[in-house]
């Protein structure tokens, strides 16, 4: 290459560079939203990104002006979701489903008029994932005949009278591999039999607006309401783990983002059928659900 090619060359990228830097476009996920960190509140956030107080609460389901450290606070208004159409009908005489292509957990909830912990019962889905082609269980009279995961409870003495059962005070952990105490409150319900019928969770009272934690890593899997329940997140984490967070008065978190072991995700609230500020919080593995207190540390 002679000296004047040389020249052409260097002056064409040199002009490349120059115009890319002069209006560069990049587009990440950090862009799309801010990490809370300690000591800030948020109009410091609305000053730094020229948003109005009213936009960040909107765009983020904000009830009011409380932030908490490592919440994701979305700097921009969520895309609306392609709603399904789905056509209400009686659940088979069969008591199965057959799932279609395209067919998710929620849109079987709601054609049958279950609820999607419901769905999740009956089948005791390792994965959220519905592949084409699967039995799904309608009702629980056609599960598979299995040991009833609270025969135990029936023989044990029953805790779940007590108002106040114990109090979570711990929320820091040090290993990361621990599951990450949701919330700190009293335990006014237990895993169990509760007025004859299976409680898969337990209930932790707080006041209305303190913060709920994921207890590991994973993906926001549903985020929404459910009858009964009202504001629920479902997260799934690894190895055919999932957990729930139910009654919540406010979601943080919106459908497939992932979130941080830690990580705000909800609000506490009183939605859905609830005596009282609480959250119902559930751990599922390979599809059953276990009593959280097995796997939560220092609890």
């Amino acid at each position: 290459m002679d000296k004047k090619a040389k020249i052409l060359v260097s002056l064409f990228f040199t002009m490349m560079i120059l115009g890319m830097s002069s209006n560069p476009v990049y587009l990440t996920k950090s862009d799309d939203y801010h990490i809370v960190k300690k000591n800030e509140v948020i109009s410091n956030i609305s000053q730094k990104y020229s948003l109005s107080i009213e936009k960040i609460k909107l765009f983020n389901n904000l009830k009011s002006d409380k932030i908490y450290v490592g919440q994701k606070i979305y700097l921009y208004p969520q895309k609306p979701s392609k709603n399904r159409f789905v056509t209400m009908r009686k659940i088979p005489q069969s008591g199965i489903h057959i799932v279609k292509p395209k067919e998710t957990v929620h849109h079987i909830a709601k054609m049958y008029n279950l609820s999607i912990l419901e769905i999740l019962d009956y089948n005791e889905l390792v994965d959220y994932q519905l592949k084409s082609g699967m039995r799904i269980k309608l009702n629980a009279a056609i599960q598979n005949e299995k040991k009833n995961i609270f025969q135990k409870e029936k023989q044990e003495p029953q805790k779940t009278e007590k108002k106040a059962i114990r109090v979570i005070k711990e929320v820091k952990q040090t290993s990361k591999n621990e599951l990450f105490l949701p919330l700190r409150g009293t335990v006014t319900s237990e895993f169990g039999l509760r007025n004859g019928l299976p409680h898969k969770g337990i209930d932790i009272a707080a006041p209305i607006g303190d913060p709920i934690y994921a207890c590991l890593a994973g993906q926001v899997v549903y985020v929404g309401k459910q009858r009964g329940y009202g504001n629920v997140v479902i997260l799934k984490h690894e190895n055919y783990a999932m957990s729930v967070y139910a009654h919540n008065d406010a979601n943080f978190v919106r459908l497939g983002e992932n979130v941080k072991r830690g990580q705000p995700i909800a609000s506490v609230g009183e939605t859905g059928v609830a005596t009282g500020s609480h959250l119902h919080f559930e751990y599922r593995e390979n599809g059953t659900a276990i009593n959280p207190r097995k796997v939560l540390p220092k609890f």
